[in-house]
């Protein structure tokens, strides 16, 4: 190997490695700064979604920090209504099916007590009696486990401290907001700036694609989660399912996470049936509208608005959850299913780029062939006589 073409191998191992480290380096700050990261998540994506909007408004020569605070006061009084409006009317019914789940669950056991006993299974006649059998199997395991005084104010401390600092974080998040929107076109401009001459075009197209996929999946998991909270809602409230609608907007949070959302909601549905047992045509409604929400969604929903091309697999938002979770916590949670998209793309590119490479189009090398093996035929054996004959003849002549 002459020194250009081994100058050029060692660069390229040079920038392979530098490539690993530098992503080394990024997941390991990540981690260390998991505390503060989710304050910043949500300010960076406040930032990111009202870009467009704010942009929008500056074409009708409003300037950028008053269409900026009319944003973010749009965004927090509908946040505040809907935690003024519905909230408090949830947590009422919560509260309300809570006090009354000891009288509800005593009736459930009467109804399902014959059913259950014919088979062989024995139930506690009430919820006194579950709790005295579990004090009286845990009671020594109580006693061992007493904290001392100093340990408990301990942790109310550090719960205080934690409940205050976690007040805070949630204040600072629509002034990093506001920061971070004002900046925004400049940060991208100073970034776009730095890229090297050589490779700008490439990283700025990869970038346009990342960014496109990355806001339709954004816009369409929202309102994929919010059509599916209204869909089991509305449908768990014809069912006559108590507690329909804070469990279709926890089915509609939560269905991010492949199969969970709706397996959740069908979950608690079935347990308000038994809870609340009003014959076999309430169940098969409940399953009714599980069907019809599944269908709509993996065949109408999720199809047309987040689309084929940001659509993840469910082994991989599985694994994007349970990687970034361990690693980042919560932080990791909110997360996994952008950089999952992000990683999607990158992993795209660089397929095409090795289906294009010389390595992979490269064509096997010929085998030789053997060498043939003559075959001493009567022409063969003709043309040999000849030969000698001449050889003779040219010896005698000398």
């Amino acid at each position: 190997m002459n020194e250009p073409d081994r100058f050029d191998s060692d660069m390229r191992r040079l920038k392979f490695w530098g490539g690993v480290l530098l992503v080394v380096a990024f997941v390991a700050l990540l981690v260390v700064l998991r505390g503060v990261l989710a304050p910043l998540f949500f300010a960076f994506l406040i930032a990111y979604v009202l870009d467009p909007a704010v942009d929008k408004l500056e074409t009708f020569r409003l300037p950028r920090a008053a269409a900026i605070v009319v944003l973010l006061i749009l965004l927090l009084t509908g946040l505040g209504l809907f935690l003024v409006l519905l909230v408090p009317q949830l947590a009422h019914e919560v509260a309300l099916f809570a006090r009354e789940l000891p009288g509800t669950f005593r009736s459930a056991l009467d109804e399902w007590r014959p059913v259950l006993e014919s088979r062989g299974i024995e139930l506690p006649h009430s919820l006194p009696e579950i709790f005295d059998q579990l004090s009286s199997e845990s009671e020594g395991l109580g006693r061992d486990a007493l904290s001392p005084v100093a340990t408990v104010l301990q942790g109310l401390v550090g719960r205080t401290a934690g409940a205050l600092a976690s007040a805070v974080s949630t204040l600072m998040v629509p002034v990093f907001a506001f920061y971070l929107l004002y900046d925004y076109d400049r940060i991208i401009a100073g970034i776009s700036e730095l890229l090297p001459g050589r490779y700008a075009p490439s990283i700025r197209s990869l970038s346009s694609e990342v960014d496109d996929v990355l806001r339709s999946f954004l816009r369409g998991q929202l309102i994929v989660m919010c059509a599916l909270a209204a869909l089991y809602s509305i449908g768990f409230s014809i069912a006559g399912i108590r507690l329909a609608v804070p469990i279709g907007i926890l089915a509609g949070l939560v269905s991010f996470i492949p199969y969970f959302g709706g397996a959740l909601a069908l979950i608690l549905a079935l347990l308000m049936c038994a809870f609340e047992y009003q014959g076999m045509g309430q169940i098969g409604a409940v399953l009714a509208v599980y069907g019809v929400v599944q269908v709509l969604e993996g065949f109408v929903i999720t199809p047309k608005v987040v689309g084929e091309q940001v659509g993840l697999s469910a082994i991989w938002v599985l694994i994007a959850l349970l990687v970034f979770g361990e690693l980042l916590g919560f932080t990791g949670v909110l997360l996994a299913l952008p950089a999952a998209a992000v990683l999607k793309i990158f992993v795209s590119h660089a397929l095409r780029k090795y289906r294009a490479s010389a390595l992979y189009n490269a064509s096997p090398s010929p085998v030789e062939a053997p060498a043939e093996t003559t075959v001493d035929t009567p022409e063969n054996l003709s043309n040999i006589g000849e030969v000698v004959v001449i050889a003779a003849a040219s010896s005698e002549a000398e």
